[in-house]
């Protein structure tokens, strides 16, 4: 007996749409679940909103197509992501349907028109004023560009690294706002939250509600971040120059910090650059290509690859992904395994050593108690547990997510 009877009516959700080449994006604005659906699922729901039955559905698909619709199918995906509630039945008693809880969004004060004047044209073009200044400020002065030993605090090392750990959070709420800002200038609210890129401990924002909207607006969200990024950095450079032509007079500790600062943005920018995890320029890329799953889909191809090697027969049907798109995927799994070498390498043979070593010089230091050196001890206190406290959280996402994967 089916759960789907022929003289059912179907209640379906109001829910967005977005063409998206071949495919139409549909989703629930309220809770946040977005599905990819070929134009011919998207004209069943529209028949089944029109007030026909299951049944009547399904023939007016067969006279227009002259087949048969696998609509049993498409109605388990809908119902399993609450885009549609079965109304009644004369054969059977349908289960209970169970609502999504409504999505938490943040900072829902702000509104679409102050966030329209945050991301404006002439901000914008002011931004990228004060990048070229910046650019041509290290064409006359390469001096500015700090090395390694912007991080290496020869005084006061506990309280420098304090602050600078303070600014780099800051910094990182700072790249998310951006983010939520320009989302919202789209009419799409987001959430913040904390998560992991591998084991790495990373601030993110849920913008999941993008793919509802049209493809070219979706670019400045994504780079937001990195816009402010790259501004803030610019003007950071600028106060070097300023220094370095001796405009200004900086004290030579909040110099040092300076250049730790920049050298921190910097660092955060090439990490962007890492595309085999979702970096804001991978969803760039996913989203130039149109691969609204590229990575997902990667994975899958990977696994088949092996599969395919050792003779296994769970091969994942992957003939409806189009063929330019298959050609992306392609490409994009040599980056992700690479990419995903090097960096087990540097964890293996740079990441644990490094903290072994750390490791072995704050216990010696705690074990000697607190009378030997008040000093060292809370230094190696705090250090301990700013190095390991961060790093061991990110290794601890990373396990459970291992434990607990993600559908999408």
């Amino acid at each position: 007996m089916t759960r789907y009877p022929a003289d059912a009516l179907v209640s379906i959700y109001p829910f967005t749409r977005q063409s998206e080449g071949d495919e139409f994006i549909i989703g629930r604005v309220d809770t946040n679940i977005f599905l990819a659906l070929p134009s011919d699922a998207i004209e069943l729901l529209d028949y089944l909103a029109a007030g026909n039955t299951i049944g009547q559905a399904q023939r007016l698909y067969q006279q227009k197509y002259h087949e048969l619709p696998d609509i049993e199918g498409l109605l388990e995906v809908l119902e399993e992501n609450d885009f549609v509630n079965i109304l009644s039945s004369k054969q059977i008693v349908l289960p209970t349907h169970t609502k999504q809880p409504k999505q938490t969004n943040h900072f829902t004060w702000i509104s679409e028109s102050f966030a329209k004047k945050i991301f404006s044209q002439k901000v914008l073009i002011g931004s990228i004023l004060v990048i070229v200044l910046a650019l041509a400020a290290l064409v006359f002065q390469p001096g500015i560009m700090p090395g390694y030993q912007a991080f290496v605090f020869t005084k006061n090392v506990t309280m420098m690294t304090l602050i600078l750990t303070g600014i780099n959070v800051v910094a990182v709420f700072l790249h998310e706002m951006a983010h939520l800002v320009a989302a919202k200038a789209v009419g799409v609210s987001c959430q913040l939250r904390l998560s992991n890129r591998l084991w790495i401990l990373v601030a993110e924002t849920d913008m999941t509600g993008i793919w509802g909207v049209p493809r070219n607006q979706r670019y400045l969200p994504f780079l937001a971040g990195p816009l402010l990024d790259v501004v803030l950095t610019s003007v950071l450079l600028l106060i070097l120059f300023a220094q370095q032509e001796k405009w200004v007079a900086i004290n030579p500790i909040v110099l040092q910090l300076i250049q730790a600062i920049v050298l921190s943005y910097l660092l955060g920018l090439i990490w962007q650059c890492y595309f085999f995890v979702r970096t804001d320029f991978y969803y760039v890329i996913a989203n130039f290509f149109r691969c609204r799953s590229l990575m997902k889909d990667t994975k899958v191809f990977l696994q088949n690859q092996i599969f395919k090697l050792f003779k296994f027969s769970r091969i994942a049907d992957q003939s409806s992904i189009p063929r330019g798109e298959m050609r992306v995927i392609r490409c994009y799994s040599v980056i992700y395994v690479l990419g995903h070498i090097a960096a087990f390498w540097s964890l293996l043979f740079i990441g644990i050593p490094t903290l072994w070593n750390y490791a072995s010089l704050l216990l010696g230091t705690l074990s000697a108690g607190y009378e030997s050196n008040p000093y060292a001890f809370t230094d190696a206190l705090v250090m301990g547990l700013l190095v390991f406290g961060i790093q061991g959280l990110g290794i601890f996402l990373w396990i459970n997510s291992l434990r607990h994967p993600k559908r999408s």
